[in-house]
């Protein structure tokens, strides 16, 4: 029994060592104690082992209490190793307790954190899908807004970028969103003005606060259309400049109501000659110009012959279809190459002004041809009234300039010097 002790604790010893290496620094005395008790066992087991088979003199009681002693001291080692290391587990414990409270204190003040954070994405989530759909919403108000205007709208960046245009310029000019969003408006819609100081958009870009101005427009088919333009700056939230709004409209309707006014303006109801004043602009500017070219002019001032006769027993009627006439014989004898301007200058008095050359008016051909006329319109049947027209023809000449007035009143001058001369022959005079 007590070999196969010797053997158990030899073995222990063994075991010792190599548990050694594993044994905290802390504890590498105590073990190392430990482990030379044990090896002080085997020295006690094996002295009495070899005691009992040589049976040598040695008192059995001293190794025996020896190795109790030994043992005893072990076993306080023992205990106090495990003490300590119960103490130290207790610590540790403890410590990973602590370490367990902490950690989760943090995690609840984490998760607490999170789910603030998480509450918060949610608001601003909530937020800019709130604002998201009010941009969109406003975005479809203002598209709404600017397609129901009449008049084409063009929204232009400070870069001369078109951003937006609305379905009355589209259909204006003629275009579509991709021929337009996102190029330059020089590019669009291509004007004299671009790119100059009369640029509309130049302007308000260049600090005035509006610009209205009138322009021909060559839409994507080639028409030209007369529009007013008329552009204002657009600022930010903040008030600074973004771009330009300019406003097309199309004025077609008043351009051909215009002329049309202007046209009956100068234009006789009756005849559809010039009126005087039409007549009086026009020669006016004529003059100038042949002062400016060395040019030279003809002006006839004609009578219509028996006017009054025609009215007084024939009846007004019949004296403005006789004025009528008189009309057609001057469109039809003047031709377009030589006349300037045919007007009717009130009741029965007309008045042509015409291309010539210096020293031609009493060989001008034109009156012998308007007489030839009004003799084709006299050999018609049944015709209660003879047309004749008295003429007088002077000459403008640019090295001796004078006003349309004067012109006139030497034309009526010489007129009634011919009326005279033919009441003579007819009077056998």
């Amino acid at each position: 029994m007590v070999l196969m002790g010797a053997l158990f604790m030899g073995a222990s010893i063994i075991l010792g060592v190599k548990a050694g290496k594993d044994v905290p620094s802390s504890y590498q005395r105590s073990w190392k104690t430990l482990t030379g008790l044990m090896a002080f066992f085997l020295v006690g087991y094996l002295t009495f082992i070899i005691i009992q088979i040589r049976q040598l003199p040695l008192p059995t009681d001293l190794v025996t209490g020896i190795v109790f002693l030994g043992g005893a001291f072990f076993v306080f080692l023992m205990i106090k190793l495990t003490r300590n290391t119960i103490a130290k587990i207790i610590d540790g414990e403890k410590l990973l307790l602590k370490a367990r409270d902490e950690l989760e204190l943090r995690v609840e003040q984490r998760t607490k954190d999170l789910q603030q954070a998480m509450t918060k994405l949610g608001y601003e989530v909530k937020a800019r899908e709130k604002a998201a759909k009010a941009l969109a919403d406003a975005n479809a108000e203002l598209a709404q807004i600017l397609n129901s205007a009449a008049d084409g709208i063009r929204v232009v960046d400070k870069n001369y970028i078109v951003l937006r245009v609305n379905r009355t310029f589209k259909r204006l000019m003629g275009l579509t969103d991709e021929d337009i969003i996102g190029l330059p408006c020089h590019e669009v819609l291509g004007s004299p003005s671009c790119n100059t100081p009369e640029c509309p958009v130049s302007r308000v870009l260049h600090g005035e606060t509006r610009v209205e101005c009138e322009k021909n427009i060559a839409n994507r088919n080639g028409k030209v259309i007369p529009c007013l333009i008329t552009a204002y700056p657009y600022h930010d939230v903040e008030g600074d400049l973004v771009g330009v709004v300019e406003s097309f409209r199309d004025i077609s309707e008043r351009k051909e109501m215009e002329n049309r006014l202007k046209e009956m303006s100068v234009t006789d109801e009756l005849t559809g000659l010039l009126n005087r004043r039409g007549f009086l602009e026009m020669a006016e500017n004529q003059l100038h110009l042949a002062e400016r070219l060395d040019k030279s002019l003809f002006l006839l001032y004609m009578d219509l012959d028996k006017m009054k006769w025609i009215n007084d027993n024939l009846g007004h009627a019949v004296g403005d279809q006789a004025l009528i006439e008189a009309a057609g014989v001057l469109k039809s004898t003047f031709r377009k190459t030589d006349v300037i301007g045919i007007g009717r200058l009130g009741g029965d008095e007309f008045a042509v002004l015409m291309l010539g050359e210096p020293g031609t008016i009493c060989e001008h051909p034109v009156v012998k041809r308007m007489q030839e006329h009004i003799a084709e319109i006299n050999l018609e049947p049944d015709r209660a009234y003879e047309l004749s027209m008295s003429v007088g023809m002077v000459s403008y000449s640019f090295d001796e300039p004078c006003t349309i007035e004067e012109l006139l009143a030497r034309g009526d001058e010489v007129m009634y010097q011919c009326k005279r001369e033919k009441k003579k022959r007819e009077n056998g005079g």
